[in-house]
C-alpha cells in the first residue's frame, strides 16, 4: 500500500500543528507556488487549492478530528492487512430501512420521500439524500459524512449493494461528473455568505466535497468532483479524501 498522503503532509507540519504553524507554513507554500511566479500556471494553481484545502480543514476542529480519524482508520487497516490491496474498510452505514409507508412531496425539482431518496423530476435519477457514513432517521440526517479517497469511494458503493443496498435497490453508485453537476443549485449557493450550492431543503447537512466516478484525462490524472462551498466542478488527487452521495437509474427499463 502506498502511503497515506495527508493535509498534514501537503503543508509540511506535523500532525499535532498548532494553528499558528498551519497557518504559516500555508503562508510560506502558498508564496512558493503562487501560479504568478509559476512556469506551469494549471500545476500552480491545483497546488494552490491543495494547500488552501488543507488549510481549512486542519483550522476547523470538526472537519480536523475527522481527518485525523481518517487517517488512523487508513493506518490501521494497513497494519492489519499489509499486504491486501487498498480498500476503504468502513462500509457504507446503511440507514434506516424503507418503512412502511414511506412519504413523497416536491420540493423544486424532486420528488422527495421520507425513505431519504429523492428523484430528480429533470433528469430521472434516484438520489441518497444524506452522504454515505451519514444516518437516516425520521426524515432527518444523522450523524457525519464518511470520506474516502476516489477508489475507497466506488468501492464503498460496491459493498453498500453486496449488503443488500437500500430501500429495496442494489446498483447504487457513485455519479459520474455531469451527474453530480446537475445537483449544483446556482440560485441557492451563496459563497460570501458560506451557503452550499445545493437544495439543503433536499440534501440537509451535506458536506461541501462529493467525488465522482469520473477519472480526470488531462495533465496530471487525477479525479473529478464537485465543490459545493464555490459551486463548480474540480478535478485533483485520487489520494485525497472527500465524501461521496450515491445514485442510481431510476427511468423505466
Amino acid at each position: 500500500m502506498s502511503k497515506i498522503r495527508t493535509h498534514y503532509d501537503n503543508l509540511k507540519v506535523t500532525r499535532n500543528a498548532p494553528d499558528i504553524v498551519i497557518k504559516a507554513a500555508h503562508k510560506a507554500l502558498l508564496q512558493l507556488h503562487h501560479p504568478d511566479k509559476a512556469v506551469d500556471k494549471v500545476a500552480a494553481e491545483r497546488i494552490t487549492r491543495i494547500l488552501n484545502e488543507a488549510r481549512e480543514v486542519l483550522l476547523d476542529p470538526v472537519k480536523r478530528k475527522q481527518h485525523d480519524d481518517w487517517i488512523k482508520e487508513k493506518e490501521r487497516h494497513h497494519h492489519s492487512h499489509p499486504h491486501a490491496h487498498h480498500h476503504d474498510g468502513k462500509s457504507a452505514h446503511n440507514p434506516e430501512k424503507s418503512g412502511a409507508n414511506p412519504k413523497e412531496t416536491t420540493i423544486g425539482n424532486y420528488v422527495v420521500s421520507t425513505n431519504g431518496t429523492a428523484i430528480a423530476t429533470q433528469t430521472g435519477l434516484m438520489w441518497c439524500r444524506f452522504a454515505q457514513g451519514q444516518g437516516w432517521h425520521n426524515n432527518k440526517v444523522q450523524d457525519q459524512a464518511q470520506i474516502y479517497t476516489w477508489q475507497a469511494a466506488l468501492d464503498a458503493a460496491k459493498a453498500l449493494n453486496r449488503q443488500g443496498g437500500y430501500v429495496g435497490f442494489t446498483d447504487w453508485r457513485v455519479p459520474t461528473i455531469d451527474e453530480l453537476k446537475t445537483l449544483l443549485d446556482k440560485q441557492t449557493g451563496n459563497k460570501a455568505a458560506g451557503v452550499l450550492f445545493i437544495n439543503n431543503q433536499v440534501f440537509p447537512d451535506s458536506p461541501s466535497w462529493l467525488w465522482s466516478s469520473s477519472p480526470y484525462a488531462g495533465y496530471g490524472g487525477g479525479a473529478w468532483f464537485v465543490h459545493l462551498k464555490e459551486g463548480e466542478a474540480i478535478n485533483d488527487d485520487v489520494n485525497f479524501a472527500r465524501a461521496v452521495r450515491l445514485v442510481r437509474d431510476n427511468k423505466p427499463r
